[in-house]
């Protein structure tokens, strides 16, 4: 899922409370996922420079990956790439907005029934494969910005040195047009089908949490975070290993031979199993799991307090 994935649990929460208001609520949903990126871009760059073949060996381990960024590459390493994510934001917010409900609607009868679980987790696995090609070109960027420690950086270092988002695009289409930017493709359309399992245990949960008598839209702000948390976690979890091949894929230039590139998922996969081992696929999961708790508190209560200064007559509705 994208940085910004904790975002898509207030897809699941403006669903069931936008009533006559889609405007306010797609606002205070996108300002709550940039609140959510902020929290966990960190980690997400210690995900990402754990699961490259190239940086992982510098670190012994996700705290270590931590600390020697912050203290090589000061706040800003732990925030590299984070502008192309910032922007899709809201980008990401109103189509999952669309399509999750789109999905929704050709499933049910009778738009006033609760939907089943099925159809709640067939809704979430048809947005993230929609999502997949806006996200694709986003994470790309995100994660050759995030692989530039100070050596690549630096005047002499080696590799490619972007100067932000717009400038990785840039490079990337100068050398191989928009089949390029979409380099990866695959392996984000496998990763993003997590989608589901998200939409589905972030379900689950809430009913779980739910008191005897009362409706999940009624939750209070604390348990949807638990909910958003475990939800995050078995979202990423399910589909992880593709993440882990998808950073492999997209962290390779354009500018390699192509005798040297990955020709697609299966054969990264194959790649990374003999030269690695198991394990590989599971890098920088530690740190994926870390950000999943604040992540969501930060999102829904920056969307709750944004909600309610949009919209004062919903503060009931919301405590």
């Amino acid at each position: 899922m994208l940085d910004c994935d904790e975002s898509i649990a207030l897809v699941h929460v403006q669903e069931e409370t936008a009533g006559g208001d889609w405007t306010s609520n797609f606002v205070a949903g996108t300002i709550g996922g940039i609140a959510g990126l902020c929290v966990g871009h960190p980690w997400d760059t210690v995900k990402v420079r754990l699961q490259s073949k190239e940086l992982a060996s510098k670190y012994s381990g996700t705290w270590n990956c931590f600390s020697t960024i912050l203290k090589q590459e000061k706040v800003k390493g732990l925030y590299k790439g984070m502008a192309s994510p910032m922007v899709g934001v809201a980008l990401v917010n109103a189509l999952l907005f669309g399509v999750y409900g789109f999905f929704m609607d050709i499933q049910m009868k009778n738009p006033s029934d609760d939907p089943t679980l099925l159809q709640i987790y067939l809704a979430g696995t048809g947005s993230g494969i929609v999502n997949s090609f806006i996200s694709c070109p986003m994470e790309l960027s995100k994660i050759r910005l995030q692989n530039q420690d100070q050596a690549t950086s630096s005047k002499g270092g080696a590799g490619t040195f972007y100067k932000g988002p717009m400038d990785c695009f840039k490079q990337t289409y100068r050398q191989g047009g928009v089949r390029a930017c979409y380099r990866g493709l695959w392996s984000t359309i496998l990763r993003e089908t997590s989608y589901g399992p998200y939409f589905l245990s972030y379900e689950i949960f809430c009913r779980a949490l739910t008191p005897e008598g009362q409706r999940t839209q009624d939750l209070s702000s604390a348990r949807l975070v638990v909910a958003g948390g475990f939800a995050g976690i078995a979202g990423w979890m399910s589909t992880y290993p593709t993440d882990v091949i998808k950073t492999r894929i997209q962290s390779q230039l354009d500018s390699i031979p192509k005798a040297q590139q990955f020709k697609g998922v299966w054969d990264c996969t194959k790649h990374m199993y003999r030269e690695e081992g198991f394990r590989v696929f599971f890098k920088g999961v530690n740190a994926t799991v870390i950000r999943a708790f604040p992540c969501n508190a930060a999102t829904f209560l920056v969307y709750s307090l944004a909600l309610r200064a949009l919209m004062p007559a919903s503060d009931e509705a919301l405590a």
